[in-house]
């Protein structure tokens, strides 16, 4: 019976397999048919033409003359002053974020001081009241512990005195 119920699974695990392979082979198939599809579909599309980006081009001619480097000077010199404006406001911008970010982190951790203060105070309170409530029980079982050793101690002077008399 054995046998045959390994021959069973053995059979099972074959065609498992032969399964999973012809399923895996279609799948494999259909991919690389929609693959090519796709391919093609974008094989006939021209690129529309590229403009030559050199017709807008200014040379500086390297005969220039005197006032030609005056008014490039000028040109640069305005552009450098805009760029330095530019700069200067997004420094300001930047320090007034930064500002306005440490007032912020101030204010939180003067609040979350204020809350952690508020809150070991009230837990300082309760472990005092605690500590008090243990030593008061401390307090009385050091007492009936004192007095059930004088009881003992009365006892055992009673019975030393009953064996000598």
């Amino acid at each position: 019976m054995a046998k045959k119920a390994s021959k069973i699974l053995i059979l099972a695990a074959a065609v498992g397999a032969a399964a999973a392979g012809i399923s895996y082979f279609t799948k494999y198939r259909s991919f690389n048919k929609e693959l090519d599809e796709d391919f093609h579909d974008f094989e006939d599309d021209e690129e529309p033409p590229v403009p030559d980006s050199t017709m807008n081009r200014n040379y500086v001619s390297l005969h220039a003359d005197k006032d030609e480097f005056l008014v490039a000077a000028g040109d640069v010199l305005n552009a450098v002053k805009d760029a330095a404006g530019a700069a200067k406001n997004v420094v300001m911008d930047a320090a007034a974020i930064v500002t306005d970010t440490a007032k912020d982190a101030m204010t939180a951790a003067v609040d979350t001081a204020a809350a952690a203060k508020a809150n070991f105070t009230g837990t300082a309170e309760d472990v005092a009241d605690k500590a008090e409530d243990k030593a008061e029980d401390i307090k009385e079982t050091a007492a009936e512990a004192a007095e059930s050793t004088a009881t003992i101690t009365m006892e055992d002077d009673e019975l030393d005195r009953s064996d000598i008399s």
